[in-house]
């Protein structure tokens, strides 16, 4: 039977994020079966996209889909260490010479293009070795080499990445377990990004031939989109990010693909209101009632994550219904019209997630899905749901 918990059962102003910890594991489990034979690495950075990095990381480490996790940061990473995540973290990041002892302390897997900061981690790895048993003297650092084949962000540039590889492997105490890119336009239309997607892959495996990478070396490229979209880039593990969360990296990508969303964002109505016809609500008087009119005050607003771009264009459930946002989004509230609808106080309202998808909210706000799910601030509590919780109690 599915229970609930929540960070902060008694909150008192009626919003909260349902995160569905079975919609998360039918998400991995499908995306696994579509990339099979290669692995998952699960993206849990940026707080596992808004949705809690920890108590996502306690589910996706015991799923044997999943080989590692993900993060951006040693911050991020020492989160989940303190928190009894065990499972191996690759870290997304450029790293800092001197953040190379807590790495080697936590267990991390970090990123490397570059020799001066492969030479920190050697360093780091023998002065760690030294202080601790035999069997640990005997390990070398894995790390995770990174070629920049066109995004121009983080990585070697593909034209000096095979030197750079071949000085890395060389270096003591560290073993390059992968080899990994990054694409630029995989979540695009179709067209010149999808070319683009197909010269970086290109590039990348001119690099392997290049670099003379080993056959035992681990391969990765695709995050959620180029995952579903590009069957040569799966390689050993492909990154899934959004699509875990259950939403679709593009449109008219892998319709077919049945991804369920994690996050259910919710509130209730606080208030009602009557608007006579011609008068003017919230901030900038923005929106002018047509007709006489019933509004619903929703606590929800830019504060919460509620982008204020969705001003007069937004659109929420109330009893299962869609109605409107009218007016300026506020820091705290938004307006919607519940004329046609029979709203009470207390009536559930769903700003994105089960029956409104996060995606078509992100249209509609002129964004990404991406945005939206990492925007939800921490004043709303998460609400975690689903049998493994029951499992564990």
């Amino acid at each position: 039977m599915a229970i609930e918990i929540s960070v902060n059962p008694h909150f008192s102003r009626p919003n909260w994020a349902h995160i569905d910890l079975d919609a998360l594991r039918h998400n991995a489990q499908t995306l696994a079966h579509i990339v099979a034979p290669a692995r998952l690495i699960a993206v849990v950075k940026a707080g596992a996209y808004g949705h809690g990095a920890v108590e996502i990381s306690r589910v996706l480490q015991k799923m044997k889909e999943v080989e590692m996790l993900a993060v951006s940061s040693v911050d991020e990473a020492r989160l989940l260490r303190k928190n009894e995540i065990t499972a191996p973290i690759l870290l997304f990041g450029a790293l800092l010479p001197e953040e190379a002892s807590e790495v080697v302390q936590l267990g991390l897997t970090p990123t490397v293009w570059t020799p001066e900061i492969a030479r920190a981690l050697s360093d780091a790895a023998r002065n760690d070795a030294a202080s601790n048993d035999a069997v640990r003297n005997c390990r070398r650092l894995p790390v995770h080499f990174k070629v920049d084949t066109g995004m121009h962000r983080l990585g070697a540039n593909r034209c000096e990445a095979a030197r750079a590889f071949k000085e890395i492997a060389a270096t003591e105490n560290l073993e390059i377990a992968a080899v990994y890119t990054h694409f630029a336009c995989a979540d695009e239309g179709f067209g010149q990004c999808e070319d683009f997607s197909a010269l970086q892959l290109r590039r990348f495996e001119r690099f392997c031939t290049e670099a003379e990478v080993p056959d035992s070396t681990l391969k990765h490229a695709a995050n959620s989109a180029g995952a579903l979209r590009f069957e040569a880039a799966r390689f050993d593990l492909v990154r899934p990010g959004l699509a875990l969360y259950g939403a679709h990296p593009c449109q008219n990508l892998a319709p077919d693909v049945e991804l369920r969303p994690v996050m259910t964002w919710h509130a209730r109505v606080t208030a009602l209101k009557k608007v006579a016809r011609g008068e003017g609500v919230s901030y900038g008087q923005i929106w002018r009632a047509a007709r006489d009119c019933r509004i619903a005050v929703v606590p929800a607003g830019y504060a919460d994550g509620y982008q204020r771009s969705l001003s007069n264009v937004g659109e929420v459930l109330v009893g299962g219904k869609m109605a409107p946002v009218i007016g300026r989004v506020t820091m705290d509230q938004i307006l919607v019209d519940v004329t046609d609808i029979e709203a009470q106080i207390g009536d559930i309202v769903t700003l994105w997630g089960e029956g409104l998808a996060v995606e078509t909210v992100a249209a509609r706000a002129g964004t990404i899905a991406y945005e939206l799910l990492c925007g939800v601030s921490s004043r709303v509590p998460r609400v975690y749901r689903g049998d493994c919780l029951a499992a564990e109690s």
